[in-house]
């Protein structure tokens, strides 16, 4: 219940909840406890404007771990912003409750912005 309430939006599928928590519990507790250590270290105010690539920012606007006004700061700073995708009712975990959206997202940034190598 804390897992679904604390990553999850209202409306997940039990079976995109079960998903988040065999991803989570597969993660040993020393490496979750060790990757909050580096989150809470980010200065992602101060670094997220150096990043100089095409970027697009996706939030769910139910995410309780960060919520979407964290979203909308990062997509104003990013200097090559292409566009915030607020997912409606979904949590923290947007590319299992909202999978479709998310590689949809990712395929159109790959498309316009990745050139293949012929022979690749």
């Amino acid at each position: 219940r804390i897992l679904k309430y604390a990553t999850m939006g209202p409306g997940a599928a039990p079976e995109k909840v079960e998903a988040c928590a065999r991803i989570v519990h597969a993660c040993p507790r020393d490496v979750r406890h060790g990757w909050s250590s580096v989150l809470d270290a980010l200065q992602l105010d101060v670094e997220v404007g150096a990043l100089q690539t095409p970027t697009a920012v996706i939030a769910g606007t139910a995410d309780r771990l960060t919520p979407v006004v964290h979203a909308r700061r990062i997509a104003a700073a990013l200097p090559e912003c292409l566009g915030l995708t607020e997912l409606p009712g979904i949590g923290h975990m947007t590319p299992i409750e909202a999978s479709e959206a998310v590689t949809g997202r990712i395929r159109e940034l790959v498309t316009t912005y990745v050139q293949v190598k012929e022979g690749a």
